[in-house]
Formats: C-alpha cells, sequence, structure tokens
C-alpha cells in the first residue's frame, strides 16, 4: 500500500484563492479515490482541521490538526510515498517520513509586496520549501518563469492551470440587495494594496454616469482608508459589499456589466475567470500572469492612471455592448481552465512521481 499526504489546512477559508484551490483539489480527488486504490493500490490522506473530517468523501483518510499543534506536523509518524504541499505558504516544511514532496507555487508576490528584513524572511522562508521539495508545480507560465527568474529552482515541474467554476446556476439561487443599483461595474478581492482599489475610486470620478461595487472584507487598514476617501470627497457612485458569500459573488457576477481588476500581483487570477464563465467582459492590468490568463479577450489598462482608465472602460463597454457575439467569445477564453483538467493533471503528475506512468 503506497501513501500520498496532501496538506489541505486552507479547507477552512473558501472564499479565499488557496481555500477554494484546495476545497476543489480535495473534493474531485476523492472521486478519484476509489479507482487510485484498487489499481494503483494507492491511498489518499488529507491534512485539515479536525471540524473538516468527512468533507472529501469516505474515500479517502483524514489527519485531523488543531491549529495549536500543525508544529508537531513534520513528526507525524505516518509513512508516505508522496506529500504534496498545495501552497507554497504552508506552515509545514515537509514529512519527515515522506520518500518525496512535491510543492505547488502560487506566486511569489512577497517579492513585490515587502522590503527590508521582512522581504529577506520570506525570501529565507521560501528558499527552505524548495530545499526540502522533490518535484514542483506552477498554476501558471508566469509563476514559473517569475519564481525561476529570483530563484535557483532546478527541480522536474509540471505548469497546471487551476480550473475555475462556473457559477451560472448558483447565480440564479440568490438575489442581489435592493441598495444596490440595477446597473453596475464590479470589482471583488481580498481587498489589498496590491488589488489597486484606490485606482478604481479615483477612476469613478471620471465615470459619472456608471456605478461601481467593491466587494471583500474591509477590515484592513488599506481597506478602512479607502472607505474613509470615498465618504470624505462624496463619492456616490461606488457600493461596499462586506463578505460576501458564493452565491452572492455568483449573482454579482451575473448581474454586473463588467469586472475591474487592476491588480499589481497575481499568480493566476481567479476573478476574471469567474466573470468570464458567465460571459462578462474585464478590465484588467498588463502585469504578472494577468494577460496569460485573460488571453486575447479581457480588455487592458496600458497606463494605470485614472483618466486613461476610464477613457478605455468607456470605449470598450460601448464596443462590448455592439459586439453580441463576444459574450461567447469570453465563455470559450475561461473554457480552458476546468477543475476536472486540473486535478486529471495532478493525478498524472503524482502516478508519475511513483513511477506508475
Amino acid at each position: 500500500m503506497r501513501r500520498i499526504i496532501i496538506d489541505a489546512y486552507p479547507i477552512s477559508t473558501p472564499y479565499v484563492g488557496l481555500g477554494e484551490f484546495c476545497k476543489q483539489l480535495g473534493e474531485r480527488l476523492g472521486k478519484h479515490a476509489a479507482e487510485l486504490y484498487s489499481r494503483y493500490d494507492i491511498e489518499l490522506y488529507f491534512i485539515l482541521p479536525p471540524q473538516y473530517k468527512g468533507c472529501f468523501g469516505n474515500a479517502v483518510r483524514y489527519i485531523g490538526m488543531p491549529a495549536s499543534m500543525r508544529w508537531l506536523l513534520p513528526l507525524y509518524p505516518l509513512r508516505a510515498d508522496l506529500f504534496h504541499i498545495p501552497y507554497q505558504s504552508s506552515h509545514v516544511r515537509r514529512l519527515l517520513c515522506a520518500k518525496k514532496q512535491l510543492l505547488t507555487i502560487h506566486d511569489i508576490n512577497f517579492i513585490y509586496e515587502r522590503t527590508g528584513k521582512g522581504l529577506e524572511r520570506a525570501a529565507n522562508r521560501f528558499k527552505r520549501k524548495i530545499s526540502h521539495a522533490d518535484y514542483v508545480s506552477y498554476i501558471s507560465q508566469f509563476a514559473c518563469e517569475d519564481t525561476e527568474k529570483h530563484f535557483p529552482v532546478r527541480l522536474p515541474k509540471k505548469i497546471i492551470y487551476n480550473g475555475v467554476t462556473d457559477l451560472l446556476a448558483l447565480s440564479q439561487q440568490t438575489p442581489l440587495p435592493a441598495s444596490l443599483p440595477t446597473n453596475f461595474l464590479l470589482h471583488i478581492s481580498s481587498l489589498q494594496p496590491k488589488k489597486n482599489i484606490h485606482l478604481l475610486v479615483e477612476m469613478m470620478k471620471y465615470l459619472p454616469e456608471q456605478n461601481l461595487v467593491v466587494a471583500g472584507s474591509w477590515d484592513s487598514d488599506y481597506a478602512q482608508r479607502i472607505q474613509q476617501k470615498i465618504k470624505e470627497e462624496n463619492i456616490h457612485n461606488i457600493y461596499c459589499l462586506s463578505n460576501v458569500t458564493e452565491a452572492e459573488k455568483a449573482a454579482l457576477y451575473a448581474a454586473c456589466r463588467a469586472l475591474l481588476f487592476p491588480s499589481l500581483c497575481e499568480g493566476f487570477g481567479l476573478p476574471p475567470i469567474e466573470a468570464m464563465k458567465l460571459g462578462k467582459p474585464v478590465f484588467l492590468s498588463t502585469l504578472t500572469a494577468l494577460p496569460e490568463i485573460g488571453g486575447k479577450e479581457a480588455f487592458y489598462w496600458a497606463d494605470l492612471s485614472p483618466v486613461p482608465m476610464a477613457e478605455v472602460v468607456r470605449k470598450q463597454l460601448a464596443f462590448f455592448d455592439a459586439t453580441p457575439s463576444y459574450s461567447d467569445r469570453l465563455r470559450q477564453n475561461a473554457a480552458r481552465f476546468d477543475w476536472d483538467e486540473c486535478i486529471e493533471q495532478y493525478i498524472q503528475y503524482y502516478l508519475e512521481i511513483l513511477g506508475e506512468a
């Protein structure tokens, strides 16, 4: 019997990128678990918070680990033929009883977000993670190139794009808040500084005929400053929503005119593809992985300053409205990112590492 152990701890935060990734990885691997057992004598184990035991079905096994005990995980005595760390920010660098380790790298955004001692510490932590890995996977070509540009990663690798869930059915189950306008642009994210929400606030002064809904967590200092600016400058065409559910997010995508995403750092970029799956136009920065993910069908801001951004939105919305077939082109681009295909590729990688392919 061979064992694959997978760290799925972010399952407790399903509405952020890493949580969604671990949720989809676990649920879909769970559907293949019986076949992996019968054909290849492979058992799947998932490390997660104790309250989530059973969430991926009965065909897999669970290692419930309270957060306060995670520091003991490297010493966990269960032998593993492969340990998969599906995100580079995991607190666990290795399992001492694992023969091989696979690390999935989503991004190295800390290179752009931190300075001084903070950057040095983050870089050293990442180097230690790499030093314990035997194989790596990346979620985009950009993530691969960016990592190898800054770190001497010389390991067997694969680029496996994340899947993106089609939220059409879910979007029809939840009404929008009555306080929102019927015609609006949308931004949804973690509302961190790298998401550039302050630029959207400035841009909306030059789009008085449009409304903007900004959804996310407003708890950070940066988000609080954004809200204060909206209030102090009496900007009436911006609406703020806090911590929307998955169903509410889907309803917002379905109802919006377009998604606005001027991010500075993305290893992938989930919201643009979620919006594209519903045939919605997306406006993106030209930075990091966004052109790779958005493709030729997305609209781009070459100049990230308020007036040119407003002009691009106004011009391209008019073009989109005059081109009925454009929604189909957006859906076709988004179809590249399929969870079933993603998980099939991870299974194939597991089998290659274990010498079965």
